[in-house]
């Protein structure tokens, strides 16, 4: 298969409608969390899925919960392609072999906090920020 068509071939998947965009990912999980503006304290933490990581208690009685998500993976990389150069063609008539592109394993790491002001005992208001914010439950 030659490089264009391949090119062709993953560009097509990429635009397919399976796949989902990273606005598309962040908007689902804000949506989440709007979701439970207005829960008690109980409902939050049970919504969230587990107890916060921090908990910061303001001078004027409010309170905010922060939840930290880190996640890492190796991306594997791609090895290089080789092409033949000199010789005789492809028999054994000589002329050497000699990589193109491809790059090497990267470490990926994603992380994800949110925060929640409580007020009350109320969830009132949420801010999040971070590339791994996917879903509420780990």
């Amino acid at each position: 298969m030659s490089i264009k068509r391949l090119l062709a071939v993953f560009s097509i998947l990429a635009l397919s409608p399976g796949c989902e965009t990273r606005a598309e990912r962040e908007a689902a999980f804000d949506n989440q969390l709007r979701a439970m503006a207005g829960a008690p304290e109980a409902g939050l933490l049970n919504n969230m899925g587990r107890i916060p990581d921090n908990t910061y208690q303001l001078e004027d009685g409010s309170k905010i919960l922060q939840w930290r998500w880190d996640t890492s993976y190796i991306d594997p990389g791609m090895p290089p392609m080789y092409t033949r150069f000199g010789g005789w063609g492809w028999g054994w008539g000589g002329g050497w072999w000699v990589p193109m592109g491809g790059f090497p394993p990267t470490l990926v790491r994603q992380s994800c906090i949110v925060e929640w002001t409580m007020v009350a005992g109320t969830a009132q208001g949420y801010r999040w920020q971070g590339a791994g914010c996917q879903k509420v439950t780990p």
